[in-house]
């Protein structure tokens, strides 16, 4: 949710512009969509390092929680519109935990992978409740499930290391930081400039990247 400190439309105008998303959808009409989409983006960016946080529960240390964030924005920029099928704004945040837990589990599989630590299951903890229960084994649907999202989470990344050189310099770099979970307090500080040009250079990348990704899928 949005903070009294945020630009006034950060968390405030995100049941509209889903309202307006959804009637565009309706109609078949793909340029209302993708402008109603770009501004659901903007209006989430800010929870979505909440949402990692809360997926992974301290499971992944901070350059991982910073990946994860990073391929989760991303993900919800180009590709959870033209999958998410509800219309209410409680479907969509749950939309938005179910991606941040797949990524999260993708970016502690991969970092598992690479220290080659034997002995430890790659969905260790993933399935536990309240109380840490045992996780449960994972059945042959999951497992290709998994492969999937580790594919679709190579495409973010592919996808990112040729669109975000195209994006202007002062929106690349804010971008970036976006990225790696600065908030727009802490991006203003790092750049010298006001907050509110933080927030305007961040809705602005992100359009850009919205337009890049029509181009990188023809």
């Amino acid at each position: 949710m949005g903070t009294p400190s945020d630009p006034p439309r950060v968390g405030e105008h995100a049941e509209e512009h889903l309202r307006r998303f959804v009637a565009a959808r309706e109609r078949g009409d793909a340029a209302a969509m993708r402008r109603w989409w770009e501004e659901l983006v903007i209006d989430f960016f800010d929870r979505m390092d909440g949402f990692v946080a809360v997926a992974h529960r301290g499971r992944l240390d901070a350059e991982e929680h910073e990946l994860a964030v990073s391929l989760a924005l991303t993900r919800f920029a180009t590709n959870l519109s033209q999958t998410y099928e509800g219309t209410s704004m409680g479907e969509l945040v749950n939309a938005c935990r179910t991606l941040a837990r797949g990524i999260c589990m993708d970016v502690q599989r991969r970092a598992i992978r690479r220290r080659s630590h034997e002995g430890i299951s790659l969905d260790a903890g993933w399935d536990a409740d309240a109380q840490d229960a045992p996780a449960p084994s994972w059945e042959a649907g999951e497992a290709a499930a998994r492969f999937k999202r580790e594919a679709r989470a190579a495409e973010v990344r592919d996808f990112l290391g040729w669109a975000l050189p195209q994006v202007t310099q002062s929106r690349r770099r804010v971008l970036e930081l976006t990225f790696h979970g600065a908030t727009l307090d802490e991006i203003a500080g790092e750049l010298g400039i006001e907050k509110d040009n933080a927030y305007q250079r961040r809705s602005r990348g992100m359009r850009d990247l919205a337009r890049l990704k029509e181009l990188y899928d023809t």
